[in-house]
């Protein structure tokens, strides 16, 4: 059947409206693509806007050719075509450019605007937020209004509009019910995806690289507890265990790959989801110690969890850990990697470490241990993200002159003091802390929030967490940090409830978005087999899978196509139609003047009649005559006119 509209001029405001519609659609991928392959697109964009009122620039079939060719040696320069993703995406770029120089039938457009929706779908290969998500919605939503004007005869938006809202009103239950049940993949649908990787714990430490990390505010990831929330002495996050030191700079030295079998926490185990954000990485935080680990994971033999892969996607995964688990083993190799002493350290460290020996039991190294938090508590340090430069021997100037530091610098002079004196000692770097969304069930673990500790092994107790830190500033460990006012500031300054109302309201709004986020990132994104059957047990359908899940698929498709059936047959309420309402009037002011009117009476009759009685209003009678019937029974209404003849009507003077 061939389509009655073909043959119909291509309407030049839907035409405009779909060019700069495709610009917009296009626009987030700036952060993905190549800039001469949106330069492309955009100049072909601007080409067929100029078309509109200049026709003989179109391009013919020859140049439209030698433009293909163009089009595709800049995609194989400019794109790592290895990359299936940037190659496809940058192809449908330059191809949907192409697309436009030769719009000239309505069957163009349509084509054009299929293309525009998998340049939407190509969005979601990077980024999945639901910001971008409801920004590519809304353009997808005047797609369809597009293409719903494109099937009339005459364009008019709000009519269009109403279609394409009852059209996605008619698809949603559907849609609700195939992205609920259908089967799932053990990962999200989009883990193609990589997003690009924030700034975030490394295995090497040096003097000042934790207090730059901790001017961030950015999240480093969120934790949902299952259990009670453990204290905040008890939330610090293991990452990389450094073991080998020059003095300045601290690294994991020779990496113990060796995987661990997870263990049996005891009474006192946390189950908890962690959703860390991508850091291109292998590192994975869990709570002091994991006992419980996830799919494709491994603990190494600092027990460290480290993935298979680097993460370069928000990955959410489940752990188990008991704070009360000790870690007592100390072989040979790590004994001796525990005293390992740079080449240098000064005569003042040295004597130190002497004074504490001398007033110390050498059988209770833990006395020695208390000596070394006493002098951090009892000399004057400060706690500080601008310890400034330290100059010579880091360590001796800290100690002794500037006594200004962050995390690293307490943790990494505790661990080497502690060495002098014979008692093995490791850094142990991660975050320490976390904020409870109060919109939300879960908690959130900015960059902040980074830390830095030491643990000293120690006969019969086995490796023991020793924070120096919390020597020195004792909230540190009870409350965040406040990056905005500690940048400036000779002293951290830690986060307390918000003063003003303004600083409230931005922080409220600032904790919903978070919880929003989130609430997409988990029903949606990370809406994995795993969370579906975990949604399936919580109504009652905890075995479904397999045949069964395919089964309860076409019922519950068949019954959403059932709803939306019977919803669209529920009679509605017409429209009343302005003209009749607008004759009664007419008629009401000619009873009123003494014009008898019968309702028999057509109009030609009535205000003829009524011209005869008021020869003064003959001409608004007869205009008003003329206008009625031409909208009665010539088809040919419009809003414009009504209102035209409702002014004619209540402006009509009848005077004898």
């Amino acid at each position: 059947m061939r389509d009655a509209l073909a043959g119909l001029p291509i309407p030049q405001r839907l035409l405009t409206a779909l060019l700069l519609l495709l610009g917009a659609l296009i626009a987030p991928h700036a952060a993905n693509l190549n800039p001469l392959i949106l330069a492309f697109f955009y100049t072909t964009m601007l080409w067929r806007l100029i078309a509109q009122r200049r026709p003989e620039v179109m391009p013919g079939r020859w140049l439209l050719l030698l433009l293909m060719f163009g089009a595709l040696a800049l995609v194989v320069f400019t794109t790592n075509v290895s990359d299936g993703r940037l190659a496809g995406t940058a192809l449908l770029a330059v191809m949907l450019g192409l697309k436009l120089l030769e719009l000239r039938a309505r069957r163009d457009i349509h084509i054009t605007i299929f293309l525009g929706f998998f340049l939407v779908l190509t969005q979601f290969l990077y980024n999945q937020s639901l910001w971008l998500a409801g920004y590519l919605f809304i353009g997808v939503m005047a797609l369809m209004s597009i293409q719903v004007g494109l099937n009339r005869v005459n364009i008019e938006l709000r009519l269009q509009l109403r279609n394409t809202l009852a059209m996605l009103a008619g698809a949603l239950p559907l849609a609700l019910v195939v992205f609920l049940l259908f089967p799932r993949l053990q990962s999200p649908l989009w883990g193609v995806s990589s997003s690009g990787a924030s700034t975030g714990i490394s295995e090497e430490m040096t003097l000042g690289n934790i207090g730059s990390l901790s001017r961030s505010n950015e999240i480093a990831f969120r934790v949902h507890f299952f259990d009670p929330a453990p204290d905040p002495s008890q939330r610090y996050w293991r990452g990389p265990v450094l073991w080998h030191t020059d003095g300045e700079r601290w690294s994991a030295g020779i990496r113990p790959v060796r995987s661990l079998p997870a263990n049996e926490g005891g009474d006192s185990s946390v189950d908890y989801e962690i959703t860390l954000e991508p850091t291109g990485s292998y590192w994975l935080f869990g709570l002091d110690v994991v006992t419980g680990k996830p799919a494709n994971t491994y603990l190494n033999g600092n027990f460290a969890l480290v993935n298979n892969q680097p993460v370069h996607k928000r990955f959410t995964y489940r752990v188990t850990s008991d704070p009360d688990y000790r870690l007592l083993a100390l072989s040979g190799s790590d004994h001796r990697r525990a005293l390992q002493l740079p080449n240098r350290i000064s005569t003042r460290v040295r004597e130190l470490v002497a004074e504490w020996q001398a007033v110390t039991d050498p059988a209770q190294p833990l006395q020695l241990v208390q000596e070394a938090l006493a002098y951090y508590r009892e000399q004057p340090f400060v706690y500080t993200l601008s310890p400034g430069l330290l100059q010579g021997d880091p360590i001796d100037q800290f100690l002794f002159e500037t006594r200004r530091g962050f995390c690293e610098h307490y943790a990494g002079s505790f661990a080497l003091l502690m060495r002098l004196a014979g008692i093995p000692s490791r850094v142990v770097v991660g975050y320490q802390g976390g904020e409870k969304n109060p919109h939300a069930e879960h908690w959130v673990v900015r960059q902040s929030d980074a830390h830095a500790w030491t643990e000293v092994w120690l006969p019969k107790l086995g490796w023991w967490r020793i924070d120096p830190t919390a020597a020195v500033a004792p909230e540190r460990i009870e409350q965040s940090i406040n990056t905005a006012l500690s940048g400036d500031s000779d002293r951290v300054i830690f986060r307390v409830d918000e003063n003003g109302l303004a600083r409230a309201l931005w922080r409220n709004a600032a904790w919903l978005a978070d919880a929003v986020d989130m609430g997409w990132h988990h029903w949606v994104v990370g809406f994995t087999a795993e969370r579906q059957s975990s949604l399936l047990e919580s109504v009652g359908l905890r075995d479904l899978e397999g045949l069964g899940l395919a089964i309860a698929l076409l019922i519950g498709s068949a019954l959403a196509i059932t709803l939306v059936y019977l919803i669209a047959q529920i009679p509605r309420s017409q429209a009343q139609d302005p003209l009749p309402a607008l004759w009664q009037r007419l008629l009401h002011k000619l009873q009123r003047a003494g014009v008898k009117a019968p309702p028999w009476h057509g109009p030609d009759t009535i205000c003829h009649v009524a011209a005869e009685a008021f020869p003064d209003a003959t001409d608004q009678l007869m205009a008003i005559n003329r206008m009625y019937v031409q909208m009665r029974y010539g088809r040919s209404e419009d809003r414009q006119q009504i209102g035209a003849l409702r002014k004619r009507i209540n402006r009509l003077r009848l005077k004898r």
